[in-house]
């Protein structure tokens, strides 16, 4: 069915003003972010700035036709959240996440698939708190709900070497997963509408994430049946006082 010429005319207005104003947000970023890079006296005002430009920069861009910019900008989120202190937060990195979104923006459209791809594992992964960057290990995602639980998951696996990707809908894992193609995917067993489990069985739907490692955290005990009923490259790991030593092992266990 054709598409009515005036609401083509309209829509292609709308993603237009979408750039054009997206522009004008880096602009401002660009901004904050030299102030960074001079040592601005109060930087956690200028990181403020960035968290509430980038947000609504991630909230637009999908909305506009270019979910990539909404996975850019989820992925500086990532990198402000499990960098950890606002001393090991570079201007270079943050430049890094910015040109990205200005590149897709110079090209007027959407990239396919694998360039996407190569952008989001291109970006900058979170520093040691020493400020120096670990070596680049892989991706991995979490689905996890906002907590100090998270946070310091996080950004141990940042200090590790891994890039980050934060998520708390179970949809918007699994679209990140297609993209990103995540080494390992950190999720809670209660995720509402699905279990962590399903979600692992939903990743192997799919070639790109037939292999991924997945671990499923539990406040439950962890039964026969819930052990029988695991997929392939998944572990469930119970909370308690060895749960960071386990989730450790497990990373670790998928690295050899």
């Amino acid at each position: 069915m054709s598409t009515d010429p005036d609401l083509q005319m309209i829509l292609a207005d709308i993603r237009q003003d979408f750039m054009v104003n997206t522009r004008d947000k880096l602009d401002d970023l660009e901004e904050e972010i030299e102030a960074i890079r001079m040592g601005a006296d109060n930087p956690e005002q200028h990181i403020l700035e960035i968290k509430r430009v980038i947000h609504s920069i991630k909230g637009a861009g999908g909305s506009f036709g270019f979910p990539t910019i909404s996975k850019v900008a989820h992925g500086l989120e990532d990198y402000l959240e499990t960098t950890g202190d606002v001393s090991t937060v570079t201007a270079d990195d943050l430049t890094v996440f910015i040109n990205t979104i200005a590149d897709i923006l110079m090209a007027g459209d959407e990239p396919d698939h694998e360039l996407a791809h190569m952008m989001l594992r291109s970006l900058p992964t979170g520093r040691r708190q020493s400020g120096v960057r670990a070596l680049d290990k892989g991706s991995a995602l979490m689905l996890m709900p906002r907590g100090v639980q998270r946070k310091i998951i996080s950004q141990e696996l940042a200090q590790l070497g891994y890039k980050v990707s934060i998520l708390e809908k179970p949809v918007e894992a699994i679209d990140m997963a297609l993209t990103l193609h995540p080494d390992y995917v950190i999720t809670t067993q209660a995720l509402g509408p699905i279990t962590g489990i399903e979600l692992a069985w939903s990743l192997q739907m799919f070639a790109v994430t037939r292999d991924v490692k997945v671990a499923v955290i539990t406040a439950d005990d962890i039964s026969d049946d819930m052990l029988e009923s695991l997929p392939p490259h998944t572990t469930v790991i119970k909370k308690g006082p060895r749960f960071s030593l386990e989730l450790m092992n497990f990373i670790r266990k998928g690295e050899e």
